[in-house]
């Protein structure tokens, strides 16, 4: 069997898988795996990441490194080659059996990984029992090399140059003409959202009266308290306080119902009035609403924020805010590369290695 080149073309994969992992969780907002599906709820596990020194680290670095290793060594070095291949098999199998009997719940992208770094561990195993040198590489190393850092640079390059989505249609539906138009998806228990609230609000107010700026509702169900905050939210706009109630909802540390009644007497709002409010089917009824408007392919996490004709997904600094209100001014439109171009052109790439690989390799 040709156990080296199924090592390496394993580890290839799993490389791949890694590399958009990490993609998915350094930008902030998935390119790969949607916040509804089995990858969003593993990205919000404890076993997502890993503390170091004080610092969440998460877990696809680790990925990342252990198969550029594991690969690396394939290429120079048997000894580091077994050594790695058997400890990521073995945190391969400890991770495919948290996902399937603790999180009962599976990433494709995970699941991918794991079971290349098994196969490329079963060919450890088998290329340490043959006797005769293996004879099926049929490219030269500089090719593996290529191949290599395509697999690792092709996931994590595609979040900066894929197409922003259009703006879809329920929510054009809140532009006004002649503004520049912000609609926030957000969810008040949401950690990210807190975060990109307090960097989104100096940037808004600088543009002063020229924004057009609506919040709209997106309480995710893996947080208690969300869909409770956000009918706080629309009970201060019912008292006209719906900014200074929405900035207490997120620095709001505890939103259990004693917490959102704190919230609404912080910024002075009638108590019986806002009880009520809370009490009301209208209430609940705009929240779901609200939340519907964002859903399916178009959901790929939260923040979720569309300026202009552009969409932002995640915590976003105040230049990448400026810079979409700049475009939104100048009418600009909405560019990057479709996926049906950029995955043939990765394809055709690593053909191109394989080939002229294949020509040159030594007699």
């Amino acid at each position: 069997m040709p156990w080296l080149l199924i090592l390496r073309i394993a580890t290839l994969v799993a490389l791949l898988a890694s590399a958009a992992l990490l993609s998915d969780y350094a930008a902030g907002s998935p390119s790969f795996c949607s916040a509804s599906s089995g990858c969003g709820a593993v990205r919000a596990s404890q076993y997502s990441h890993v503390t170091l020194a004080g610092k969440f680290l998460p877990l696809p670095v680790f990925g990342v490194l252990g198969f550029a290793g594991l690969y690396a060594a394939s290429l120079l070095s048997r000894r580091l080659l077994f050594v790695a291949a058997g400890l990521g098999g073995a945190v391969a199998l400890w991770l495919l059996v948290v996902q399937a009997f603790v999180l009962k719940q599976f990433c494709w992208l995970c699941v991918t990984t794991d079971l290349a770094g098994l196969v490329a561990a079963g060919a450890a195993f088998g290329l340490a029992k043959q006797k005769s040198p293996d004879s099926s590489l049929l490219l030269p190393a500089w090719s593996w090399w290529c191949l290599g850092l395509l697999a690792l640079a092709a996931p994590l390059l595609w979040p900066f140059v894929k197409v922003r989505p259009s703006v879809p249609g329920p929510v054009l539906a809140y532009y006004v003409p002649g503004k520049l138009n912000v609609v926030e998806f957000a969810d008040y228990q949401c950690p990210a959202c807190r975060r990109f609230h307090e960097i989104l609000k100096p940037v808004l107010a600088r543009y002063g009266d020229r924004v057009h700026f609506v919040r709209l509702n997106k309480p995710l169900v893996s947080h208690f308290y969300a869909r409770d905050a956000a009918g706080a939210a629309i009970c201060g706009e019912a008292q006209g306080k719906l900014e200074g109630m929405a900035d207490a909802l997120f620095k709001a540390q505890d939103l259990s119902p004693a917490g959102l009644e704190a919230a609404a007497a912080s910024v002075g709002l009638d108590a019986k009035q806002f009880e009520a409010c809370m009490l009301t089917s209208e209430t609940n009824a705009r929240v779901d609403r609200e939340a519907a408007l964002l859903s399916g392919d178009e959901f790929e996490g939260l923040p979720t924020t569309y300026i202009g004709g552009q969409r932002l997904l995640g915590v976003r600094s105040a230049a990448e805010l400026d810079d979409a209100l700049e475009r939104a001014a100048r009418g600009e439109g909405v560019s990057g590369v479709a996926w049906y171009v950029y995955v043939p052109a990765v394809m055709l790439l690593a053909l191109l290695m394989v080939r002229v690989g294949l020509r040159r390799r030594p007699v």
